[in-house]
C-alpha cells in the first residue's frame, strides 16, 4: 500500500502544490503531531484532501524524508550518465539540491531526521569510489570523507541552511574535493 502521494509529478500540479503547501505549514507551524482533523483545519482543506496527500499525520516527516531522497536519487543518477562527472560537481549538486529544498531541510533537522543526509552522501560512495582509485584504501578514504563532508552539512543545518553561509559550505567541500586523497589519507590507519 502506498504511503502518500508526495512525487514530482504530483507537487508540479498546482491544485495538489497548493494543498501540500498548507499541510506543510500547518504541521510545522505548531511544531506538534495532531490529528488528521486538527491538521486539516489548520490548513484550511478538507479531512479528504488531507488523506489524498498523506496517511496520517505520523507519516509527514517520514513522506518528505522519502521523498526528498528519492528525488535527490533521480538527479544524482541524471548526473552520473554525464561522461565528465567529478566529485567536485557530484558534490556541487547536492549542495544546490539542499539548498533549493532548504525549507524541508530544515524542518526535518528540526524534528530529529538528519539520516537524509547521510543517505544522500551514502548514494554518492560507489560513484566516488570509481572515479578515485586508491585500491583498498578507498572505503576507508571515503569513510572519512563521508563524516567530513556530514559534518560540513550538518554545521550548515545547524544554523537552518542560511543562505550567507552557502559559499562557506562550499568552499569548505571544494576543498576536500580538491584535496581529499592528499590531505585525508592521513586519518587512514594503515
Amino acid at each position: 500500500m502506498r504511503r502518500h502521494w508526495l512525487t514530482e509529478k504530483n507537487l508540479q500540479n498546482k491544485k495538489f502544490y497548493k494543498s501540500e503547501r498548507a499541510i506543510f505549514i500547518a504541521f510545522y507551524k505548531f511544531h506538534d503531531y495532531p490529528t488528521a482533523k486538527v491538521l486539516a483545519r489548520r490548513a484550511h482543506i478538507a479531512r479528504s484532501t488531507f488523506y489524498r496527500h498523506h496517511r496520517s499525520p505520523h507519516f509527514i516527516p517520514g513522506n518528505y524524508e522519502d521523498y526528498l531522497f528519492q528525488t535527490y536519487r533521480r538527479k544524482i543518477k541524471i548526473l552520473l550518465k554525464r561522461p565528465d562527472v567529478s566529485i567536485r560537481s557530484l558534490f556541487l549538486r547536492t549542495l544546490i539540491y539542499i539548498h533549493v529544498n532548504s525549507e524541508f531541510f530544515k524542518v526535518l533537522f528540526q524534528d530529529g531526521h538528519k539520516e537524509i543526509i547521510k543517505r544522500m552522501v551514502s548514494e554518492l560512495k560507489e560513484p566516488i569510489l570509481a572515479i578515485w582509485n586508491y585500491g583498498d584504501n578507498s572505503p576507508k578514504l571515503f569513510h572519512v570523507y563521508e563524516n567530513e563532508i556530514l559534518g560540513i552539512i550538518e554545521a550548515w543545518g545547524e544554523q537552518e541552511f542560511a543562505n550567507q553561509e552557502i559559499e562557506n559550505v562550499l568552499g569548505d567541500i571544494l576543498y576536500l574535493t580538491k584535496t581529499s586523497p592528499k590531505h585525508l589519507s592521513r586519518f587512514i590507519l594503515k
